[in-house]
């Protein structure tokens, strides 16, 4: 029987490697408020049942063909299993589903499925999907997401749930930007009855020390997400790693934050409480290219503990750069890469080739700007042909479904950075182009 008011599911496929960070803060706020929330990750649970060739499959990013038949996979291969999860599910009286690009269509035909069973059941829809079909549609939901679901939310969804959940917004069938007003009181995620050892990674955890971006950046969704940025303070991210080091043994903290660095006051004083509970630890984290971040906080980074950061360059070129309204210069990169080399922080970059408006000498440019720093540039993360993403407002005619020149320009970057001898994982070359389709 359900132990919980709600239960808030994670569907396939999606990264199976840590337990879900966003559904964890579901759970911690809903408890903390006296809604008790029950997590069921089949996902992670799917994946883990899953043989050596399905789970080469569901580490490939935009995978169409897992996307569009995941369920059926699952229904064959596990069928025991299958119908035990549905049947889970079915005894709750409300449903939270988490939704990702990846897992939105399986999300709807298991809806369908318990609609079919169960026609009381109330339904809820949040997640970053959620939010890219609210702006997709310019302020609208189509039609079949909305007919499917008894509640939609937009954003982030603490508040919007737990007013649902208690009857305060019942009227409407659909909750827009309705955020935390700061995040110093959030109850920081335990992921209870979830199974710690079930996880690839379950030595590692996800945190975050913020919400939202003060960048701009021209391409990015993320950024979309949320309203404006807010912080948590640097104590309670202690109390979260000392709680898990504890009672999960975990050894490894990922912040999953768009940007650690936006606040260096804050992030420098996170740095020095690291140091004072625990001399050391694990981390690594996403940074922004900043002219004016210290060697003195950078090795204060260093020293608590950060062994790896990921560094959103996208492009070499000043031109470019200026397009997408990056907030830095080519000059001031190669700075900021310079300071991390000279302190011994290991980081890898990102870079997005075939920008709306790139020309081939703007390519050109950017290619030779990564080449020249191929000394303190440890790793190449990812390299994509740039991809439209709904409410953003670069031109959606670059996406390189439309323009194929961007293609080619992937591929011969490629092809550069392996003869320049640069390190990088292979599966994250043209991670974001759809696969399989």
């Amino acid at each position: 029987m359900p132990s919980g008011n709600i239960l808030l599911v994670l569907m396939p496929p999606f990264w199976p490697k840590m337990p879900p960070i966003g559904l964890g803060y579901l759970q911690a706020f809903l408890e903390l408020n006296g809604i008790t929330a029950d997590i069921l990750d089949l996902n992670n649970f799917f994946y883990i049942l899953s043989n050596h060739d399905l789970k080469k499959e569901w580490l490939v990013s935009c995978n169409v063909y897992l996307e569009n038949n995941i369920l059926q996979i699952i229904e064959d291969d596990f069928s025991r299993q299958y119908y035990k999860a549905l049947q889970n599910m079915l005894d709750y009286k409300t449903l939270g589903f988490s939704c990702f690009k990846s897992n939105f269509l399986a999300t709807l035909k298991i809806i369908e499925l318990l609609r079919a069973k169960r026609k009381d059941i109330r339904i809820i829809l949040g997640g970053p999907e959620i939010t890219r079909q609210f702006f997709k549609g310019r302020g609208n939901i189509k039609k079949e997401v909305r007919q499917l679901a008894d509640f939609l939310v937009v954003g982030e969804g603490e508040i919007p749930l737990f007013s649902y959940l208690r009857a305060k917004a019942n009227s409407d069938k659909i909750a827009v930007f309705q955020q935390c007003g700061n995040l110093a009181d959030l109850n920081f995620p335990r992921y209870r009855g979830l199974n710690f050892d079930a996880y690839p990674r379950r030595d590692a955890l996800p945190l975050n020390l913020s919400r939202g971006c003060v960048r701009r950046c021209r391409f990015c969704s993320e950024r979309l997400l949320y309203k404006g940025f807010r912080t948590r303070k640097p104590e309670s991210i202690i109390e979260e790693i000392k709680y898990h080091r504890e009672n999960n043994h975990t050894d490894y903290f990922i912040f999953f934050d768009s940007l650690l660095n936006a606040d260096l006051a804050l992030l420098e004083d996170l740095c020095d409480k690291i140091m004072d509970n625990f001399g050391s630890l694990r981390w690594e984290a996403q940074m922004v290219i900043r002219s004016d971040m210290s060697e003195k906080l950078l090795k204060k980074m260093k020293k608590s503990g950060c062994y790896n950061l990921f560094i959103g360059l996208e492009s070499g070129c000043a031109a470019t750069l200026k397009r997408m309204n990056k907030g830095f210069s080519p000059e001031e990169a190669s700075m900021f890469f310079t300071k991390l080399h000279s302190v011994g922080l290991a980081f890898g970059i990102s870079v997005i080739v075939g920008y709306p408006g790139e020309t081939r000498k703007d390519f050109e440019e950017s290619l030779d700007f990564i080449v020249r720093h191929r000394n303190i540039i440890p790793k190449i993360e990812q390299v994509n042909p740039f991809s439209y993403y709904d409410g953003t407002s670069a031109a959606k005619k670059g996406d390189y479904k439309i323009n194929k020149g961007a293609l080619s320009r992937m591929e011969y970057f490629s092809s550069q950075i392996k003869e320049h001898r640069f390190r990088y994982t292979n599966a994250f070359l043209g991670n974001l182009i759809e696969k399989n389709g």
